[in-house]
């Protein structure tokens, strides 16, 4: 204890403030940083909890976090959104939820479980039936197509607050501290709340108090069965977003905040947005900017006599401290998967040793796929079981000599060499990232930046042998003597075959982006992918007419944050698209269409064209290399096209694996 005083002493204020034990309810917090509920979709396909889904959550409460909420668990089948959700529907539940409450405990952590009903976000393939406070559909659900909900009578509406209610009394059962009730982000809860969707005339819905009564009535309840030392938390959307007609707005949440304050709750958690708020709030992207949920928190502490939780692109040492000081506890989601040892580094002042969120927001995207969760900057998420066998294993060292510092490359890199290995990473280039270096140049993907320096550091850290205007012949490579070879040298850009795409005024995405080359005028912009809406972003933005022409569709393979902010960027920039368009042929001044129907159409007076059509592997090289060493191994877009989260994906576990 001694000791734990004089570290405190050695920080800076603001960051030992935000270590110190706090109240919450009757109980008393280790520290004020809380671990924001998240579904990771590691329970079972009944709903139980999972060894992965554990050890996952203790993974984070090792790392220093005081609070643990533990991701979005539903009360009821009906209110299931995801194939792999927990559940808390039934007492046969309470076993599995113990064992995680009892882990994180032993852990360091306090334990607080999100209760949830999915409302008319739920999918009816999986919950069965979709019911919300009307019959209105969702514009968006993000997990499937929206249909028409039952809207609950009166008598279902107490009934769904008496599964709220004995959900939390499980809750209690399991040894959790507290629960924390989602009233945020279009969830049933939020939906009575929401004008937008409660156009009720009962006593659920009309004036605002009504409207809130759904929620007060469950916490009312609650909290006269599980008694005043059981923690009650109740998140809230402080308005529901842009683009919400008749949504939740701020002074309405504040009034709700204050009569459920009245009814019982310990604190309130502050948060924004739905699912179909432009821009995408719930989790926001990397367009977003950090800690933009911040003022909000200033008016529900001043209005309200308990604690108040604040979540909203919380990344960096600066954003911490500065939500520490508007709200009395601080959420972090993302950038503790991506680092589950956060709060100890920032603690330890170990600041460029965290590794970054670049809020790409695969997670999420993942997790709507049923892959479990995976993170960009973490190949380690919800694999925690995995990876810490793999790294307790004893490796025979190798020398392993890794051609090509893109992010394949240094992932690779920085992982073999913590694992013992003896690694040498050779870049033809005067530096390190490869198309990283490119892609945080266009608006707003500045945030891509951190997640290279982060990598550059980490190789650098481990005593890599790094070697820039490196020769990569065969026989330079064999000189090296290396025990196993990795080629990792990236893509080249695809070749398209139309007519007069050699012609001067015909440029490369990436070459743009580079600032090598120089667009002029009106500009055509082929293939619709990331690369594609980045180029045009960047040329748009600069001045120039953009007019994009996409095979099929845009952003195919876009997470939904960056679709949403692409989708507005292109309206706001008055970028024209063509979907479901070939490029016939160039010429110096034009370039001839194919449409839908078949017909032709020429686009005149174009000063240049963007080829922006994607990248072919480059797997011939590897197969010189065969006399070089006794093993060769392609990964990245060497191989084929990679995602960024793919490329440092199997650049790790390539190193694993060695």
């Amino acid at each position: 204890m001694q000791m734990a005083k004089e570290m405190d002493r050695a920080l800076a204020p603001e960051v030992a403030d935000l270590f110190a034990p706090v109240p919450l309810g009757r109980g008393l917090m280790p520290n004020r940083l809380v671990f924001a509920a998240t579904s990771s979709e590691l329970a079972d396909a009944t709903g139980d909890v999972t060894d992965d889904m554990i050890e996952y959550y203790v993974e984070r409460a090792r790392g220093g976090v005081g609070v643990i909420v533990v991701e979005a668990t539903y009360v009821s089948q009906e209110g299931k959104r995801l194939s792999h959700n927990a559940m808390i529907d039934d007492d046969a539940r309470i076993p599995g939820l113990a064992r995680l409450a009892t882990a994180l405990h032993e852990a360091g952590s306090a334990a607080i479980l999100q209760l949830n009903h999915g409302g008319r976000e739920s999918v009816a393939e999986v919950s069965g039936r979709v019911v919300a406070p009307s019959a209105i559909p969702s514009d968006y659900t993000a997990v499937g197509a929206s249909v028409l909900p039952h809207e609950l009578t009166e008598e279902e509406t107490s009934d769904v607050v008496g599964e709220f209610v004995a959900a939390a009394v499980r809750a209690r059962r399991a040894g959790f501290d507290g629960i924390e009730l989602h009233g945020a982000h279009g969830y049933l809860i939020s939906e009575f709340l929401s004008p937008n969707a409660n156009h009720r005339s009962d006593r659920y819905g009309g004036s605002v108090e009504a409207r809130a009564r759904f929620y007060v009535e469950i916490v009312e309840r609650t909290r006269a069965v599980v008694g005043e030392h059981f923690i009650i938390v109740c998140r809230i959307n402080a308005r529901d977003g842009d683009g919400i007609a008749d949504g939740l707005e701020l002074d309405d949440a504040v009034r709700t905040a204050q009569w459920l304050e009245a009814a019982g709750a310990d604190a309130i958690s502050v948060t924004a947005g739905l699912h179909a708020s432009r821009p995408y709030l719930p989790i926001a992207g990397m367009s977003q900017p950090r800690g933009l949920f911040l003022p909000f928190a200033e008016r529900f502490r001043d209005a309200l006599d308990i604690p108040v939780m604040i979540v909203g692109r919380l990344k960096t040492r600066e954003d911490v401290v500065a939500a520490g000081r508007v709200a009395d506890f601080v959420c972090l989601s993302r950038a503790l998967i991506a680092d589950p040892a956060f709060p100890e580094k920032l603690r330890d002042d170990r600041i460029d040793d965290i590794v970054p969120c670049i809020a790409c927001n695969e997670c999420l995207t993942s997790v709507h796929r049923h892959r479990g969760i995976v993170c960009t900057m973490n190949p380690a998420a919800s694999r925690e079981r995995k990876f810490r066998d793999a790294y307790l294993t004893p490796v025979v060292p190798k020398h392993v000599v890794i051609i090509g510092g893109g992010v394949a490359g240094l992932a690779c890199a920085a992982t073999a060499a913590r694992r013992g290995h003896r690694v040498t990473l050779l870049e033809s280039s005067d530096r390190l990232g490869g198309q990283l270096n490119l892609a945080h140049v266009p608006p707003h993907r500045e945030e891509l930046r951190t997640g290279l320096d982060h990598l550059i550091r980490d190789v650098r850290r481990r005593g890599v042998d790094v070697r820039l205007g490196a020769s990569t012949a065969s026989a330079d490579v064999a000189a090296l003597r290396p025990d196993r070879v990795i080629v990792a040298i990236g893509a080249r850009p695809r070749a398209t075959g139309i007519e007069g795409e050699d012609l001067p005024a015909v440029l490369r995405g990436q070459d743009i982006l580079a600032e090598n080359v120089r667009a002029t005028g009106r500009v055509v912009v082929i293939g619709g992918g990331l690369v594609g809406i980045e180029v045009a972003d960047y040329l748009a933005e600069r001045g120039h007419e953009v007019i994009m022409v996409v095979r099929s569709a845009i952003l195919k393979k876009a997470v939904h944050a960056d679709r949403v902010y692409f989708l507005d960027r292109i309206a706001t920039l008055g970028i024209h698209v063509r979907t479901d368009t070939d490029v016939v042929r160039i010429e110096s001044d034009r370039v001839t269409l194919r449409g839908p129907g078949g017909g032709l159409d020429i686009v005149t007076n174009v000063g240049s064209v963007a080829l922006c059509v994607g990248y072919e592997a480059q797997r011939a090289y590897a197969d010189g290399l065969a006399p070089a060493a006794p093993a060769v191994t392609t990964i990245g877009d060497a191989v084929a096209s990679r995602k960024l989260f793919e490329a440092i994906e199997e650049g790790t576990l390539t190193a694993i694996a060695l």
